[in-house]
């Protein structure tokens, strides 16, 4: 009666039980067992496996799609051993005298990929504010102020992984891309980090009084600071740290807008709030792609250890980045419109961003982690990249043509 009444179902069943009868003869077939009572012949096992066929053949497309995917996912990821910790060698931090590496290595300064997810995020704020600002500003202006932001996410992004490192250093000792990071290790003691983190924070203070409307930018860098630290508590008890990321974060392109002084959330502007939030909520979108893809890498050291994400939790990749990548697009091209921009944004920022992270959702795979960590470098420089260039184009076809920006800006916030 059931069979009759949902016959799908039962293809379902038949073809589950038809792929374990499959795997059980194949077993059998290749690894025999001694003193079985199961005898096999090549015919059995050619009509088992044809039978298969058949029924999987038959079978929807979106149950096909599902076994493909379930079984690439779970395939195991390929590992990748880490050396350990040994003195540079090269680079930068080789020229340091030895006792101040381990308080760079505390920094970063040697893995430039988290700067560029840190700063990218402020040039696409600054790109957006100086193709909207009235008057344009000079190019001098917007490089000065890039320049002051470079330096101010240099230390910002030391102080919140000297804190994360803190944090989490039972946690490092455990996951084997981390186990070497200096508190971990124990060449830098948790008090030494502590107060490494108050310095860091007092230099980035400073820094911020160096810009145009610092007391606004302020009102920007405090919660950007604070959240960013609390950060890595997040990990502990919730499974969406990456959310809690990606809104100081994409607080960047708030903060960049005050620096020109823009005053974005007035009812007589409705149409740039709409934009600037629209650009805000984009960011962070593609934030939480970035820190899952990057946490993929560790997805079987962190469920050992007992870390929460949103890698752990969403185990299928191409569907994850799929879903947030559509949502990211969308949010982009609703703030070029109410931005008044050019087809020169919707062209580079806009396609460009459709077409990386069509190839990231297509390529990225818990079960490659050097894939994951190719994409989390290189990731902000190919999406964030795109981005940057499309709003720096329009900014400089406005200060070319002053009239364009005026028409443009008059349209979105009217239309």
């Amino acid at each position: 009666m059931l069979c009759g009444k949902t016959p799908l179902f039962c293809r379902h069943l038949s073809i589950q039980f038809m792929l374990r009868q499959q795997q059980v003869f194949r077993s059998h077939a290749h690894f025999p067992i001694q003193n079985s009572n199961v005898s096999l012949s090549s015919s059995q096992l050619f009509l088992t496996r044809a039978t298969t066929r058949a029924l999987v053949s038959t079978a929807p497309s979106w149950q096909r799609y599902q076994s493909q995917s379930s079984t690439s996912e779970s395939a195991s990821p390929t590992p990748i051993s880490y050396p350990p910790w040994q003195p540079p060698q090269k680079g930068f931090l080789s020229i340091l005298p030895t006792s101040w590496v381990p308080y760079a290595e505390l920094m970063r300064l040697e893995k430039t990929g988290g700067l560029y997810g840190f700063y990218f995020p402020y040039l696409i704020g600054i790109g957006f504010a100086a193709s909207v600002a009235e008057p344009v500003p000079t190019p001098l202006s917007v490089l000065s102020i890039s320049a002051i932001f470079l330096v101010w996410n240099v230390l910002l992004r030391g102080a919140v992984c000297t804190i994360n490192d803190n944090f989490d250093r039972e946690y490092d000792q455990q996951v084997a891309r981390c186990r070497t990071r200096p508190i971990a290790r124990g060449a830098v003691t948790p008090t030494q980090g502590h107060v490494w983190f108050a310095v860091q924070t007092v230099a980035a203070a400073g820094i911020v009084t160096q810009l145009p409307f610092a007391t606004q930018c302020f009102y920007y860098a405090v919660p950007i600071h604070f959240l960013l630290s609390v950060y890595p508590l997040a990990k502990r008890f919730t499974d969406f740290p990456q959310v809690v990321l990606s809104i100081p974060l994409a607080g960047a392109v708030f903060m960049s807008c005050s620096a020109f002084g823009l005053d974005l959330f007035t009812l007589q502007n409705a149409g740039l709030t709409t934009a600037v939030s629209c650009l805000f909520a984009s960011q962070a979108v593609w934030i939480v792609m970035l820190d899952y893809v990057n946490a993929c890498q560790d997805t079987v050291d962190d469920i050992k250890a007992g870390v929460r994400s949103m890698a752990v939790r969403y185990q299928n990749t191409f569907a994850f980045i799929s879903v947030l990548s559509t949502v990211q697009i969308s949010l982009m091209v609703t703030a070029g419109i109410f931005g008044g921009m050019s087809p020169i944004y919707f062209t580079i920022a806009c396609g460009g961003n459709a077409a990386m992270l069509a190839t990231m959702a297509k390529t990225v795979n818990r079960a490659r982690p050097d894939l994951c960590a190719w994409w989390f470098l290189r990731g902000s420089i190919l999406v964030g990249g795109t981005t940057v260039v499309g709003l720096f184009g329009e900014y400089l076809m406005k200060f070319r043509n002053p009239k364009t920006q005026e028409q443009g800006v008059l349209e979105g916030i009217t239309g």
